[in-house]
């Protein structure tokens, strides 16, 4: 009995390979640059196939970024460090800039200080008073550099131009030295009015003004000038700028007379001179 020959392949299996082939040459199609006549159909398959394509990016998309992002954070993170150190590298360059900028406004600022006929050793600022109390500060420059206790220290003015009193060496050591602040309490300095008056200058404390006493010129009055006296053994040259009068009271039964003036130093200064003059025994 003879059976007749079944075809080899069915509809449904002609229908998926003739479905891969125009799958292939669509794709063909797509990805040939230049294919010039075939344009209008790779444009039509194009616009076919969009929505397609639109749907597998959007299914995939959030896979990819989720991929990205899980295997791309620590680049990130790394990436962003070194923005932070690069920015902290800057800050600290500006920082530096303006630091020696206002070392070199410091240093102009005394080197016009200037004492006729003295020698002057120029020391740096390296601590100041370390509470409200204390009136001392240290500066970079002791023994080996000449300098003795008792010596005067000198800085640029407050306001305005030129040098003014600041204290006096109290101790000395090789490298360094400690300066006490002619603001400091029953520290006295001989002083001279612009009239040639002779009296003293008792500091009070930090903040406040130093006492004048010893003066019993009636005139004297608030803005008077004040220099040092350069009397026989003073601890201080003649002619250094002291301050300025800043309050004058008149005496009244059972209350003296009250004479005060405001250090002109600028008490902050980062510089000061010390005057190599041979203190008094």
């Amino acid at each position: 009995m003879a059976y007749s020959r079944r075809p080899s392949r069915t509809p449904r299996s002609r229908f998926t390979l003739a479905l891969l082939l125009l799958t292939a040459v669509t794709l063909l199609v797509l990805d040939l640059p230049g294919t010039g006549p075939l344009d209008p159909v790779r444009n039509a398959l194009g616009a076919a196939f969009r929505p397609f394509r639109a749907a597998g990016n959007a299914v995939f998309e959030p896979i990819s970024n989720g991929w990205k992002g899980a295997f791309g954070y620590d680049d990130l993170r790394d990436e962003n460090e070194q923005l932070k150190a690069q920015l902290e590298e800057r800050k600290s360059e500006e920082a530096d800039v303006k630091r020696l900028q206002q070392k070199v406004a410091d240093l102009s600022k005394i080197n016009d200080v200037r004492v006729e006929q003295q020698k002057t050793r120029v020391a740096e600022v390296v601590s100041g008073p370390l509470n409200s109390f204390e009136q001392t500060l240290e500066i970079d420059a002791g023994s080996s550099d000449g300098i003795k206790k008792g010596m005067a220290v000198i800085t640029g003015r407050a306001r305005g131009k030129g040098g003014a009193v600041l204290g006096r060496i109290s101790e000395v050591r090789s490298g360094s030295s400690t300066v006490q602040l002619l603001t400091e309490v029953d520290v006295s300095i001989g002083v001279r009015t612009q009239k040639g008056d002779i009296g003293t200058a008792t500091g009070q404390g930090q903040g406040k003004p130093l006492v004048i006493e010893s003066i019993d010129e009636p005139t004297l009055s608030p803005g008077d000038y004040l220099w040092t006296s350069g009397l026989d053994r003073s601890r201080f040259p003649a002619d250094l700028y002291v301050g300025r009068v800043t309050k004058v009271t008149k005496a009244v039964e059972g209350v003296e007379r009250v004479v005060e003036a405001e250090p002109a130093a600028d008490l902050t200064s980062r510089y000061v001179r010390v005057v190599l003059r041979e203190p008094p025994k």
